[in-house]
């Protein structure tokens, strides 16, 4: 009998599954593929909203709460697994300058930094951006992790733990008895638990007893492509048009952007990338000559008014959810599941 056991191992899950385990729980961690390979490792690691002003208020003291605590997880994870999550404070930059009055008003309320740039401060900050773009709005303080490696030194730090971990296996069913949860069926085997945490992504609402609640999720899929560039060509974040530009320390570039909804099918599609390349290329004219040298997709769950769902499931006492978090995996992810555990050990 497991005190807490968690579906679903991307970010969310192993982070539950990491601060429970903290708390002196019993956990098991169960995801129907390798742990982090999802949506989780596909993401771009902004820990920010696209617009920052645009989320709710429930979404930017998330957001805010997750970039409070992302420097010490990483650090603490490069100690313990000599991976390096690359926690940066790389900064981001908004081509669109037209809202800058709600976007300074938002970095007033949530305690940002914010400066609109133009011409030459605007090159100074990012040398390599297009000169056809003359305004932008530029938050110093945003950062950002390196997915893959966050997801990594997560997993290693798992392995070095008495956590049970099931990969591979999808969790066929919920052991629900009189209103109560008791464990889930992992093929025809039962694993028990007093409570049980669902951080499965676009796939939670595959359990019955999320169809039938208030949650409503609906799958998107976000797709990227990256280029190799020289070391530390591109410094900031950049968004433009719901697209976003990422350097990384070892100098790769990742451009993506959310695309469709095509239910929980991945797919890579041609007319994405040439997307991707042209608004890459539109934005830093030094992308032109090189090659895509990688290109993925993911699934992403968005709720119907962009907040995710996070606590006790409205029927089912014991069973908890945390998704529904859209672009915002990363931005809002340490913080909800800070929020989720609270709850647990209540």
């Amino acid at each position: 009998m497991k005190d807490v056991i968690i579906v679903g191992g991307g970010l969310k899950g192993m982070l539950t599954a990491l601060f429970l385990h903290d708390a002196g729980l019993k956990v098991m961690l169960a995801d129907q593929n390798e742990l982090g390979r999802e949506s989780s490792w596909a993401g771009g690691g902004l820990i920010t909203p696209l617009y920052p002003w645009q989320a709710s208020p429930m979404v930017s003291a998330l957001v805010k709460d997750s970039q409070q605590h992302y420097p010490a997880l990483c650090e603490r994870l490069y100690q313990e697994t000599n991976i390096d999550p690359q926690w940066l404070k790389s900064g981001l930059l908004i081509t669109d300058s037209s809202q800058n009055q709600a976007a300074q008003h938002w970095a007033e309320t949530w305690n940002y930094s914010l400066e609109l740039l133009e011409g030459s401060n605007l090159n100074t900050c990012e040398p390599h951006l297009n000169p056809a773009f003359k305004r932008a709005l530029f938050f110093p303080d945003l950062a950002q992790v390196r997915s893959p490696r966050l997801n990594a030194a997560l997993r290693a730090s798992l392995h070095m733990r008495p956590i049970l971990v099931s990969q591979h296996q999808a969790v066929q069913q919920l052991h629900v008895v009189n209103g109560q949860i008791g464990g889930v069926y992992i093929g025809n085997e039962l694993f028990k638990a007093h409570k049980v945490i669902l951080t499965a992504g676009a796939w939670t609402t595959t359990f019955p007893e999320v169809q039938d609640s208030p949650l409503q999720l609906r799958p998107q899929l976000a797709e990227s492509i990256m280029f190799r560039t020289r070391y530390s060509t591109l410094q900031r974040m950049i968004v433009h048009k719901d697209y976003y530009l990422i350097p990384r320390q070892d100098g790769r570039i990742v451009c993506g952007a959310v695309f469709s909804s095509q239910g929980l099918e991945k797919t890579l599609t041609e007319q994405a990338q040439e997307e991707l390349r042209a608004v890459a290329c539109e934005l830093m004219p030094e992308l032109t000559e090189l090659p895509i040298h990688n290109h993925w997709s993911s699934l992403l769950s968005f709720s119907e008014n962009d907040e995710p769902f996070m606590g006790e499931h409205p029927e089912i006492r014991g069973l908890y959810i945390n998704a529904g978090h859209g672009s915002n995996g990363v931005a809002t992810g340490l913080g909800s599941v800070r929020a989720v555990v609270t709850q647990v050990l209540a």
